[in-house]
């Protein structure tokens, strides 16, 4: 199946400086089943092996679903998203953001980023993340401390749309450079300090940018190139957990 370049909305948000930055719950049937079976105690290290696989592949499996159908999970609140291409640079990456062991999915492109997670044999959508109406696009992704920058350039300023895991839930934040005396956290006006505590946004350094890869649908098999010049690999044979940040 083709990656489309025109995607499904699945969830909007509006307005101007405060982003609504909403969370859905897209659930996809694991194709793979974690097995427990209890051992004897002598056995007991023999088993993680078994187990540790059977998450793995569960989480892989799913995410990979998810990246060949893209277009039924990314949001497209402005309609950016035009033409017919049958390659598309995106933005796929993996960072265990609640820490569990099990990494969460990125995957957007300059329009939208969606964080997807994995539990229970199933891959849920955490989040659509873009910028607010006026800023529209994103020009770059940050990754620092556990935190993720999306970042909009203007003439003379930036548009940052953030998010976090801190004390055991998810955080969002915007700050906008033409209104450098508010900021928004968890849609809430606050102060750019109350914002910096959580969200430092000063300094973001070219090695922190979450890198691009080149999703090609030509083939039967979506196949992913992860850096210029190299070849495209299946989606089907990659270890995805090459792209954790």
């Amino acid at each position: 199946m083709l990656l489309a370049i025109s995607f499904f909305t699945i969830s909007g948000i509006t307005g101007c400086r405060t982003t609504k930055l909403q969370s859905n719950n897209v659930k996809l049937e694991s194709q793979s089943h974690m097995q427990k079976e209890a051992k004897e105690e002598t056995m007991a290290s023999d088993d993680k092996i078994p187990e540790k696989s059977s998450i793995d592949n569960g989480w892989q499996t799913s995410y990979k679903d998810i990246i060949t159908y893209a277009k039924e999970y990314l949001v497209d609140p402005y309609g950016l998203r035009e033409g017919n291409g049958t390659d598309r640079w995106a933005y796929v990456s993996l960072h265990d953001f609640n820490n569990d062991s099990i990494p969460e999915l990125i995957l957007g492109d300059s329009v939208s980023i969606s964080i997807f997670t994995y539990q229970n044999n199933k891959a849920e959508k955490v989040i659509d993340l873009y910028e607010p109406e006026g800023w529209y696009s994103i020009n770059n992704i940050y990754y620092r401390r556990n935190s993720l920058f999306l970042v909009s350039n203007g003439t003379s300023g930036s548009g940052y749309v953030c998010l976090t895991y801190k004390d055991g839930k998810y955080v969002t934040g915007f700050y906008d450079d033409y209104n450098p005396t508010t900021a928004a956290v968890n849609e809430e006006d606050t102060t750019y300090r109350e914002f910096g505590k959580i969200f430092n946004i000063s300094d973001l350094a070219e090695k922190e940018k979450v890198p691009l890869v080149m999703l090609d649908s030509n083939y039967e098999d979506i196949t992913i190139r992860i850096k210029e010049g190299e070849p495209n690999i299946p989606l089907s044979k990659i270890d995805l957990s090459k792209l954790l940040l």
